[in-house]
């Protein structure tokens, strides 16, 4: 009976030193110095702020970018790295008192809310001062189907992981840039080394232009209409005559004599041109005409012959 009294107050006081007050006293890591609970050693070691291979910041709480105008002590803010491209739209900000443009294919752009750029193209975004004027940021936006892009060379400090091209997992020989010569969808899987953050990149790649053929063409030159075949529902067909842009006939026809050039966009952005000297023809509604014009001429010649000889006989 008293063993077991002994025995059933040991296992008490080891209880007891065990977990007083909600603290485990087998605990082996870090304690809160105030409160005395165990710190997520996990959760501590994650830097919010974690600086970059090119020169810049990201913050795991804003999930932003940022890059630091040297001399000024402020910065320009962007959802994506410079060098990356994306499907997606992009947030950019800056801190009050720069002076900064944002260009698209080497256009400045004005009328576009940069807290969300959607518009496909090449951007850069470019610091002006009284002491600074330097280009802090560069980024492409695609649309879902392009083929306005061949490779991608991946931002500084991020490391290609896999490419998937048509379900298909191709081998990778440089891990700092993705092949995208082919036609196909592409899944371009990419890894930030300093902050340990995946990316993927899902677009569908056309570098194929639109087959289109112009009868009547020959050598740069036809004696009749021509017929502009092998469009698509969804491409675009810009018509210049003369150097002036007129309205593509819906039949795909031209016919009024002129020098041309008919550009044909298809949806990813591809193109071809083709100019072409469309010389005087007759059709058969103008020969009709020139006929009748020929017949109208040649009566009033022979009346006007009839009444003279009439006129002499009296």
């Amino acid at each position: 009976m008293l063993a077991a009294t002994v025995t059933a107050l040991a296992a008490s006081l080891v209880m007891s030193m065990t977990v007083v007050g909600g603290v485990d006293f087998d605990y082996q890591g870090e304690l809160d110095i105030y409160s005395g609970t165990p710190i997520d050693s996990e959760e501590t070691n994650v830097q919010q702020t974690v600086s970059l291979a090119d020169g810049g910041l990201y913050n795991r709480e804003t999930g932003m970018f940022s890059y630091p105008v040297p001399g000024s002590g402020q910065s320009v803010y962007s959802s994506v790295a410079d060098g990356m491209i994306t499907a997606d739209s992009v947030a950019l900000a800056y801190d009050e008192g720069l002076t900064v443009k944002l260009y698209r294919s080497g256009e400045e752009i004005t009328d576009t809310d940069i807290s969300s750029v959607k518009e496909p193209g090449d951007y850069s975004l470019v610091v002006y001062g009284t002491d600074v004027e330097q280009q802090m940021l560069e980024f492409t936006i695609v649309p879902e189907k392009t083929g306005a892009v061949s490779f991608y060379k991946l931002p500084l400090g991020f490391d290609l992981t896999s490419l998937m091209v048509e379900g298909e997992e191709r081998d990778i020989t440089d891990v700092s840039r993705a092949d995208m010569s082919s036609d196909g969808e592409y899944y371009i899987n990419y890894h930030c080394n300093l902050t340990d953050i995946d990316y993927t990149l899902h677009v569908f790649i056309d570098h194929t232009p639109p087959a289109v053929t112009y009868e009547g063409v020959n050598e740069g030159a036809a004696s009749g209409p021509v017929t502009i075949t092998g469009t698509e529902g969804s491409d675009t067909v810009l018509v210049m005559k003369d150097g002036e842009r007129i309205t593509t006939p819906s039949d795909g026809v031209l016919t009024t004599p002129g020098s041309y050039e008919v550009t044909v966009t298809d949806d990813a952005g591809n193109s071809v041109t083709e100019r072409f000297e469309l010389l005087f023809y007759l059709n058969l509604q103008a020969g009709l005409f020139a006929v009748l014009f020929c017949l109208v001429i040649g009566a009033a010649v022979g009346y006007m012959i009839w009444s003279r000889n009439k006129l002499r006989v009296r």
